[in-house]
């Protein structure tokens, strides 16, 4: 009876469970794995979302994006722009691994005011972040020229911009960085510490030998996300960038040139392609992080 009581109770557990947790699943499949299958079949179709025809044309759509006159220029130049752009990720690491470093060692007074305004940026609108960064560097009136006494062409010059984005998700990635790489120093056996400083280690060595490898799942986690996030960049182009050319990403190619321009065939071929590279680099670096990351 005993055991019959306690098999009902978790039958009634796993149903209220699988419940709690059936919404999220649904919106997952219609929203995400429905969306991948529609756009990998658009993919091979020119489409036509006003009169709802389509054609088969095989893989024109793909070779198209490498070949095509008006779209190849503008696909190539967004990939380079992607590229570049992603140079933001190891930048914030670093600088949220150098505020985590030195709040956990108590350099820095008022530490705990210091890690909010740090995450802020974090859990702030994106759209909203933007419009803020796009002040700051504004040709004219920009707080950052104002402060250099110069009129630099931030928003407008195509090399310019790229720097300025860069300069703008640093400053706004380091915050989550550091509040996770802090919880995981936090989280390092204090014993380590002590036995290093029985053996005459100083604070820079115990970070290198000691800090540094115990918190590289945090980092392999940092790169995932933030590669994954780079990769999938578009407010950075369409708010922020206002489609310079020099900001344009993959995402912002896809909007412009395949959904604005009616090219949903060319724009499904953009972001199969697109997918297809995120999951080529992300199961390399999971491939990869046996020979670097720590596992306790």
């Amino acid at each position: 009876m005993a055991r019959e009581k306690v098999s009902q109770l978790t039958r009634k557990e796993n149903i209220a469970a699988f419940l709690f947790i059936l919404p999220p699943i649904i919106g997952f499949c219609i929203f995400t794995i429905g969306a991948m299958i529609f756009s990998f079949v658009y993919s091979f179709q020119d489409f036509n979302i006003l009169t709802g025809e389509s054609s088969s044309v095989g893989f024109k759509n793909y070779v198209d994006l490498f070949t095509h006159q008006l779209y190849s220029k503008s696909f190539f130049n967004s990939i380079w722009n992607t590229i570049v752009l992603l140079l933001s990720v190891p930048f914030s690491m670093i600088l949220g691994l150098i505020l985590a470093g030195l709040l956990r060692m108590g350099e820095v007074k008022g530490s705990k005011v210091f890690q909010v305004l740090y995450y802020l940026p974090a859990v702030s609108s994106a759209v909203a972040m933007n419009i803020v960064w796009r002040y700051i560097f504004n040709n004219e009136f920009g707080v950052l020229n104002l402060l250099l006494g110069q009129k630099i062409p931030w928003l407008s010059d195509d090399n310019l911009i790229k720097a300025a984005i860069i300069i703008k998700n640093s400053l706004n990635g380091m915050g989550g960085a550091m509040i996770l790489y802090l919880a995981g120093m936090l989280n390092v056996p204090k014993d380590y510490y002590e036995a290093s400083e029985l053996d005459g280690a100083g604070k820079v060595r115990q970070f290198v030998s000691i800090t540094l490898p115990l918190i590289t799942p945090i980092t392999f986690y940092l790169l995932i996300t933030g590669l994954i996030g780079g990769l999938q960049s578009y407010a950075d182009s369409q708010v922020f960038g206002a489609g310079v050319q020099g900001s344009q990403t993959i995402v912002y190619f896809i909007w412009a040139r395949g959904i604005d321009q009616s090219r949903y065939g060319l724009a499904s071929a953009a972001s199969i392609l697109l997918a297809v590279v995120i999951m080529i680099i992300t199961l390399i670096q999971f491939k990869l992080s046996n020979k670097w990351v720590y596992e306790d």
